[in-house]
């Protein structure tokens, strides 16, 4: 009966919010505009609290990866730094076929990285990020379905929705797919990923993930301060941020973390005016042509 009565509380908590998230999101919006140079101040401090958090953290997550490094590679922030010595460390302890994305050489069956343990027996992938991979390898096996693959995960602006826009990227930066049918599929989805996070005032996962794929593609535009002023409103004590969708589940995790922290990071950049625009093939510049031992650990999440 109790379990009953939880499922009924929150389907009536997430009814309400669905109603009364637009008029909340319209105050905060007049709020960030009262006094724009006072938001961005704390949205700063929100930054460095977040850095001071993950960056102490020696095993990060692949998603902490990709974030943090594209991060560096827009220019966005430099507190994202950390992410170069994490980098080296991943590739030193996991064999994950996903380093491809920062080293156009990187081959999981060479020595010496076939010899670490393999991401699937440290924390296996679920069948979106599988599919990312595919967009990965993409430009070397060839998969002429894997557009319609993505599209067959469209689900109205949530994880299937924003992983259209991040395997449509990876396309078009390593040529896997036709660039006009992938830039045209992300495109199709943008405005639902905007739109979904008018929809709700919760700053969970998913709603700072929906912020960082804006930013990336450059849509600074449909990003509205009541959503930046709802990811300071959730930072915990320690800096980071949770979720129900993550471990631990009683603490910060370092998937929403980072998602947030990218999204603070973007808004404010672009409110500054040095976001850069959204280019094709903008992933290029995070992959190198060197063989080194490089990369991070094996504890989580796929990018995004």
């Amino acid at each position: 009966m109790t379990q009953l009565l939880r499922r009924i509380l929150a389907s009536g908590a997430r009814r309400i919010d669905r109603h009364t998230a637009g008029p909340r999101n319209r105050l905060a919006d007049r709020a960030y505009r009262r006094d724009p140079g006072a938001w961005l101040d704390r949205i700063d401090r929100a930054i460095e609290r977040a850095h001071d958090w993950l960056a102490p953290q020696r095993d990060v997550s692949m998603s902490v990866l990709f974030a943090a490094k594209r991060s560096m590679a827009r220019g966005i922030d430099e507190r994202f730094a950390f992410v170069d010595a994490r980098l080296e460390h991943y590739r030193q302890t996991v064999r994950d076929p996903a380093l491809r994305m920062f080293d156009a050489e990187y081959d999981p069956d060479m020595p010496p990285w076939r010899d670490v343990p393999d991401v699937m027996q440290v924390r296996p992938y679920v069948p979106i990020e599988l599919l990312m991979l595919d967009a990965v390898w993409a430009d070397q096996r060839r998969q002429p379905d894997i557009l319609d693959r993505l599209r067959a995960f469209d689900d109205g602006g949530y994880y299937g929705t924003t992983h259209i826009v991040f395997g449509g990227h990876l396309l078009l930066a390593n040529g896997g797919a036709p660039a006009d049918e992938t830039l045209a599929l992300v495109e199709s989805v943008i405005d639902s990923v905007a739109a979904a996070n008018d929809r709700t005032s919760r700053a969970d996962d998913i709603f700072a993930e929906r912020i960082m794929m804006l930013g990336w593609h450059g849509r600074h535009d449909l990003i509205r301060p009541a959503w930046i002023i709802r990811l300071l409103a959730s930072q915990r004590g320690d800096g980071g941020w949770a979720s129900a969708n993550f471990p631990p589940w009683d603490g910060s995790n370092q998937h929403t973390t980072i998602a947030a922290m990218t999204a603070l990071a973007e808004f404010r950049a672009a409110e500054l005016g040095r976001a850069p625009a959204f280019r094709a093939d903008e992933l290029r510049d995070l992959r190198s042509t060197r063989r080194t031992a490089a990369a991070s650990t094996g504890c989580g999440r796929w990018p995004p």
